[in-house]
């Protein structure tokens, strides 16, 4: 079998694995009436799953990439809903921007922190090899 005839079987199939975890997060959230999106219920279900494996399958990065490389095209929705309601969004732009703000500074703070902490206990664990 070609070579890009395998990469387009193993492309296809992490696609149908990431839209199978999307369908069960839908089906999780319909069924227990969860107040939350399946979509995010799916995703929590798949970062389980690489968590437990302890690696990412190549068929699922195979998978992930094309939408990884076009996530760009993912925020033209936002930005054209935000263009629609800007009469609605105006009177309200310092509090959503003060929001943002500092929702995005805790968020980068929290996350070096984390990855401060994963850094040093992977060094010390190193040296007590």
């Amino acid at each position: 079998m070609p070579a890009f005839l395998v990469n387009a079987c193993r492309q296809c199939f992490g696609l149908l694995m990431l839209f199978v975890f999307y369908i069960l997060g839908e089906v999780i959230v319909q069924s227990a009436s969860l107040p939350l999106p399946g979509a995010l219920v799916g995703l929590l279900l798949l970062l389980f799953m690489l968590l437990f494996l302890k690696r990412t399958p190549a068929t699922i990065a195979s998978g992930a990439r094309p939408l990884l490389s076009h996530m760009t095209v993912l925020f033209v929705p936002a930005v054209c809903a935000v263009m629609l309601m800007w009469q609605d969004i105006e009177p309200y732009l310092m509090s959503i921007s003060a929001a943002i703000f500092i929702s995005t500074a805790l968020s980068l703070g929290a996350t070096a922190w984390v990855a401060v902490r994963i850094f040093l206990a992977a060094k010390g664990s190193q040296h007590h090899d």
